[in-house]
């Protein structure tokens, strides 16, 4: 009797499975990021404008929150574009404009974190 060979139906590769297009998750963080950038400026002026009269508004902080969100989003969505069919050069673009005030955003919320701290402490003492 003769056996019977099985032939395996060619299966896509894991590179054709994950390819998607993402141009509008590009896109959207670009947009995102440069929006972000903008804002970022805008909170330092508000800052600035804000500590010059003494007054201690809560808008700071939302306006604060806000754009780190906008900045989170946007570094996050780049990095799921990043592996597009197309739309890859846009989604790296967000990725680099946003990291930056996203990384500024960062470290000024870490700081102003420590610096409440430290102050509650010294008073505390």
């Amino acid at each position: 009797m003769g056996t019977a060979v099985k032939s395996k139906a060619p299966s896509p590769s894991k590179k054709q499975i994950k390819q998607q297009d993402r141009l509008g998750r590009a896109v959207v963080s670009f947009i995102f990021s440069l929006i972000g950038l903008i804002f970022m400026f805008l909170f330092f002026k508000a800052l600035s404008i804000s500590a010059s009269n003494f007054s201690n508004s809560t808008g700071i902080i939302v306006f604060f929150f806000i754009v780190y969100f906008l900045n989170a989003l946007s570094f996050f969505l780049g990095i799921s574009a990043r592996r597009s069919t197309s739309g890859r050069g846009l989604a790296i673009a967000a990725i680099t404009i946003s990291a930056i005030p996203f990384a500024i955003l960062t470290i000024f919320l870490v700081l102003t974190a420590v610096t409440m701290l430290s102050v509650n402490l010294i008073k505390s003492s």
